[in-house]
């Protein structure tokens, strides 16, 4: 397991369970399900949502199964804090360094409390062993998480359902007669080996040293304040290069731990690109066969570089990388639908379920330290 941060406080969870006592009728009348959003995530203070309260038409917009929940981040939107259905918290930050509300001194039986995160172990800052007891559900990246919270995901094209991420995805096999004259042009024209995106650069994972080892065999141009180039972040000119100049991006995670993939796949998986992937998931979980390149199923750096070689020496090979584009699309993660379908599910009278000790099942052997490919 890697080490966790030094920095993190104590945190308090005490509550008093109360009956719930709500109008059952004006319940039966209203089928709303309300999320509050209890605490900041990062500083995005409506958690990237388009407004403070969302409701049917933001889930109608997302293609949501379910489309009868109110989501806030206003604490006042109903009378009291047992008023919610689901109560969610992010856990990724120190709660102590905000401008936080004090934990609710009650909730009710009924009510979901959930543990939300995007990011790994190593940057959890909350001190969830004090927090026994006190989840119902967990959001986050990992695929057996009650609520899944990914930075994307991938549909069929065909049936519009979601393909990744999943414990056994179906793939469909990979096209290895793949052929298209128009990518074969387009590869052609590229001049540059790889590129790397990094402004964080001391990480657990120790990407940039693995960088550093690469660029010894090969070209590799790096943007951000890991490397000397720069550009505007989240400027399509930073990743119009991508189609146009380099053979491969290489998508390295700042944590080498189990499901945790970034941004830095999918980004890349839009452009006509070839991501070599350096992490700690399972990336059949998370993309079609032959999509990418997993630095961690090589032996050795020159091992990867020559795989590299070869693809840049046979274009033909390097362009059935995309095959998967006419089969699957990428789209952005909705965690709220989830969330609101499942909330919608509950069986009456069923005992809800709680994590008696969450820090164990969220940071217990879910990172390594070391990785598979020598370097």
């Amino acid at each position: 397991m890697v080490e966790k941060c030094m920095c993190l406080k104590t945190s308090c969870s005490h509550y008093r369970m109360v009956e719930d006592d709500r109008d059952r009728k004006s319940l039966q009348l209203n089928d709303n399900k309300y999320i509050l959003l209890y605490t900041n995530f990062w500083h995005f203070e409506n958690w990237m949502l388009p407004a403070e309260t969302v409701g049917s038409d933001y889930f109608r917009n997302y293609n949501c199964p379910i489309m009868n929940c109110v989501v806030t981040t206003n604490h006042k939107l109903l009378e009291r804090p047992t008023d919610y259905d689901a109560v969610v918290f992010h856990v990724g930050a120190q709660w102590e360094y905000s401008w936080f509300h004090k934990i609710p001194s009650t909730r009710t039986p009924r009510q979901i409390y959930v543990a939300a995160t995007m990011e790994p172990p190593p940057h959890t800052f909350h001190l969830l062993e004090k927090d026994e007891n006190f989840f119902n559900w967990t959001m986050a990246y990992r695929s057996d998480s009650d609520v899944l919270w990914t930075y994307a995901e991938i549909l069929s094209v065909e049936t519009g359902l979601r393909v990744s991420h999943s414990e056994n995805p179906q793939w469909l096999p990979w096209d290895r007669a793949y052929r298209n004259e128009s990518l074969l042009r387009l590869t052609r024209r590229k001049s540059k080996v790889a590129v790397q995106f990094a402004s964080h650069c001391n990480t657990f994972s120790k990407r940039q040293e693995f960088v550093h080892q690469i660029q010894k065999y090969i070209q590799v141009d790096v943007y951000g304040k890991c490397g000397t180039l720069a550009c505007l972040k989240y400027s399509n000119q930073c990743y119009d290069v991508l189609d146009t100049d380099y053979w491969f991006y290489f998508a390295f995670e700042n944590c080498l731990c189990t499901d945790y993939v970034t941004e830095k796949l999918y980004g890349s998986m839009k452009k006509y690109v070839v991501p070599v992937v350096f992490g700690g998931a399972d990336y059949r979980k998370f993309a079609p066969p032959h999509s990418y390149i997993d630095a961690q199923q090589f032996s050795s750096i020159s091992e990867l570089v020559e795989y590299l070689q070869y693809l840049m020496d046979h274009p033909e090979e390097y362009v059935k990388y995309f095959w998967w584009k006419q089969h699957y699309r990428i789209v952005e993660a909705e965690p709220f639908c989830d969330l609101c379908q499942k909330l919608h599910n509950l069986p009456d009278g069923e005992r809800i379920q709680h994590y008696r000790n969450i820090k164990t099942w969220w940071f217990d052997e879910m990172c390594h330290q070391e990785p598979k490919i020598r370097f």
